[in-house]
């Protein structure tokens, strides 16, 4: 297929996606990275705004979550065409409840900040929260695990997931002590989303506190018990490891 978007967007919308609804046009329009994407949000408008009966279209968008999506950064790179954001949630609580969506990709999901930044929040972070802590526990049978290590965007995005992943970890003798302590407490565990993810471009807040300025990316955060809050790793623009750490308040997000 040698078309470039602005003859594909050209044809009626009947034609555009007859062609597309074949799995090796589709494939072959997805090595156009610059192409993929426009058609892919104009697909998404028929099937989940405006819901128009159009086979040959929900069959493109349906091949392209079953098949050209393997990793989570796929999905975010389609997402960012598609202006609306109440669509931008159709379309990714469409996928993580598709049926045939690849479970590695939704696990992997789970701890990938760059969704939690780029995609708007909803119910479509207990599919991915719950697939990802469950993938974590069966791997590592013998490990105790701290919560932030189960549930890295904390537990207020679904806290009846966050809920049955603890009991799970509990079940199985998975959690470390204190936060098996945390877990077993009255007010039980209620950890909120972390004002930073890992990746995140941040600088360093100069205080009483900090005093050397410095900038770069997040690589890193834990949940501390004891302070009920977020603590943050950096590493410098030259790729070094800063070993201080930094709450939400010591660092503002930068965009380059």
């Amino acid at each position: 297929m040698d078309i470039n978007v602005h003859e594909l967007m050209s044809l009626p919308a009947g034609q555009r996606y007859r062609l597309l609804a074949d799995r090796l046009n589709a494939c072959r329009l997805w090595a156009y990275e610059d192409l993929f994407p426009s058609v892919f949000a104009d697909a998404v408008d028929l099937v989940y705004a405006r819901q128009e009966q159009h086979l040959n279209a929900r069959r493109f968008v349906e091949h392209t979550f079953i098949n050209l999506i393997t990793r989570p950064g796929d999905l975010v790179e389609l997402c960012r065409r598609i202006p609306a954001e109440d669509l931008r949630l159709a379309v990714v609580e469409a996928y993580v409840r598709h049926p045939l969506v690849a479970h590695d990709v939704l696990a992997a999901m789970g701890a990938s900040g760059e969704l939690y930044r780029e995609l708007p929040p909803g119910g479509w972070t207990e599919v991915p929260m719950h697939l990802y802590a469950s993938a974590r526990l069966d791997a590592e049978p013998g490990r105790r695990f701290e919560l932030h290590e189960l549930l890295p965007f904390g537990t207020v995005h679904d806290r009846s997931s966050a809920r049955s992943v603890l009991r799970s970890a509990l079940e199985a003798d998975q959690l470390t002590d204190q936060a098996r302590a945390a877990v077993l407490s009255p007010g039980g565990v209620e950890i909120p989303a972390p004002a930073f993810h890992e990746g995140q471009r941040a600088q360093v807040v100069l205080n009483d506190r900090n005093r050397t300025p410095r900038r770069g990316a997040v690589r890193d955060k834990v949940w501390h018990h004891r302070d009920q809050q977020w603590y943050f790793f950096l590493r410098d623009d030259s790729g070094r490891k800063i070993s201080k750490r930094y709450s939400a308040a010591d660092l503002q997000a930068r965009c380059f």
